[in-house]
């Protein structure tokens, strides 16, 4: 079997590629051929020919328009490869929030010394809406910190959830934490998951943390939720149609430029590892890991793609 990697990519990354894949069975951009196996970044990719297995170097897909790939190809997106990266971004925006860094060192370096209370983590509820790789890092760190966490996901359990349910548990999540971390994929059903009714359930005082997509968040409802609860705060590496920040200058509210995945060389190392081991795996025979259900798939036509 060859693999066609239709984009530009550093040696680096090239020769993490020809170890595990083997250098005889890829074909590099810019040259072009036939092959079995297609690894892609974004939506721009080769139709002029059918391939067995689509290999995505992101964990997310709603950016690839699926319906002009034929049935019968694989697509396996690469979920979990920036897993250690976003939860470690998720909980820098809680601390940094409960600690009041950004005031502090503002005031200090203007030469303002006041001292204000800030917020423990510790005995604090955090709720997680989806516990896949990124849910289930996230709480590994919540539980070395003392919090206790609730959990709403499917099939994945680990002993570091103290209440893991279904998505029937909603309900319960949103009306006990403290902090709630949406690490949810965006797909049909948790389009817009997240509104008026939802947000009439949480604590007057809850921090909401979004490291997955912004439209699993209703954005209206979100903005006067944060207005009418100046306690609140929405801490989010996305927002909607990112990189344009409308409506996004609240007090309560942190934004970061959708890089909670990480830019450096040593978390895509990773993530290319990840990729081209499940293409091996493909090519030897065995199953794909992270195999898409396009049932479930969503595709949203967006400038900016993240991971």
């Amino acid at each position: 079997m060859k693999l066609l990697v239709p984009f530009e990519l550093e040696e680096r990354y090239k020769k993490i590629g020809r170890e595990i894949v083997g250098s005889e069975n890829i074909i590099w951009f810019p040259d072009k051929g036939i092959a079995d196996v297609l690894l892609v970044r974004g939506n721009d990719f080769p139709r002029d020919q059918k391939f067995k297995l689509i290999q995505t170097v992101s964990a997310g897909t709603d950016h690839i328009d699926l319906s002009s790939i034929p049935e019968d190809t694989v697509i396996a997106s690469n979920a979990g490869a920036y897993s250690v990266s976003v939860a470690e971004h998720a909980f820098a925006l809680m601390l940094e929030r409960s600690k009041k860094i950004s005031i502090f060192e503002a005031e200090t370096r203007s030469g303002v010394y006041k001292p204000k209370s800030t917020r423990l983590l510790y005995g604090k509820t955090l709720g997680i809406i989806g516990y896949g790789g990124i849910g289930s890092r996230s709480a590994l760190i919540a539980k070395s910190l003392g919090m206790r966490v609730i959990a709403v996901g499917r099939g994945y359990r680990d002993g570091n959830a103290d209440v893991f349910t279904g998505m029937e548990g909603l309900d319960r999540l949103l009306t006990e934490s403290d902090f709630i971390l949406i690490s949810i994929p965006l797909t049909e059903s948790t389009l817009g998951l997240i509104g008026k009714e939802q947000l009439e359930k949480v604590k007057r005082n809850c921090t909401i943390v979004n490291v997955a997509r912004p439209e699993i968040v209703r954005k209206e409802s979100l903005l006067k939720f944060v207005d009418r609860n100046r306690e609140a705060s929405y801490l989010t590496d996305v927002w909607w149609e990112e990189p344009r920040l409308e409506d996004s200058k609240h007090e309560n509210i942190v934004i970061t430029p959708h890089i909670a995945g990480g830019l450096s060389g040593e978390v895509m190392e990773f993530s290319y590892v990840q990729a081209f081991e499940n293409v091996k795996r493909f090519m030897e025979g065995l199953k794909p890991n992270n195999i898409v259900k396009r049932g479930e798939s969503l595709y949203l036509n967006r400038e900016k793609i993240g991971i």
